[in-house]
């Protein structure tokens, strides 16, 4: 089922209170389907804790059957000029379970075609690690945290 915008956003006069439209878009949005076979989640890899740019996103949205993938978007952000949209990792994961070694397999196809310039040939190996995590994200496996993950040396 789909909505057109007029549908949506219908009022009953021109200049409608606020509080109209808050109706009227709870009574629109009561109606929407909910696909439980969708699941979807990003992930994002920075240098530090606090606020800062990420040196490399990934965000996918996956359509289920079972547990296995009928079909995904993988998009990947911060390493080229525009979003980057990976039919590769897509095609990776088709009518398969995402666990650590599909997630990775996505991953490495991500990046497969990267080409990097001359000082950023790190996000390559981060765009690949951010794709693996998301869809682990999305499935609902843990990832590591790494600001509260325990680090090497001492107690």
């Amino acid at each position: 089922m789909s909505l057109a915008l007029p549908q949506f956003l219908s009022t009953r006069k021109e200049n409608a209170h606020f509080s109209d439209l808050r109706r009227t878009v709870r009574k629109n949005l009561a109606r929407l389907p909910f696909a439980k076979s969708v699941r979807a989640a990003n992930y994002e890899v920075r240098q530090k804790a606090s606020f800062d740019w990420p040196l490399a996103t990934a965000a996918v949205v996956l359509r289920m059957n079972g547990s296995a993938v009928e079909s995904a978007s993988i998009v990947m952000g911060a390493v080229a000029p525009v979003p980057w949209v990976s039919q590769e990792a897509a095609q990776a994961i088709a009518n398969k379970t995402i666990d650590q070694q599909t997630a990775s397999a996505a991953g490495a196809a991500a990046v497969s075609k990267a080409r990097s310039l001359s000082h950023n040939n790190y996000k390559v190996k981060l765009a690949a690690v951010a794709v693996k995590r998301a869809l682990l994200v999305a499935v609902g496996q843990t990832v590591p945290d790494l600001y509260t993950a325990p680090r090497g040396g001492g107690t």
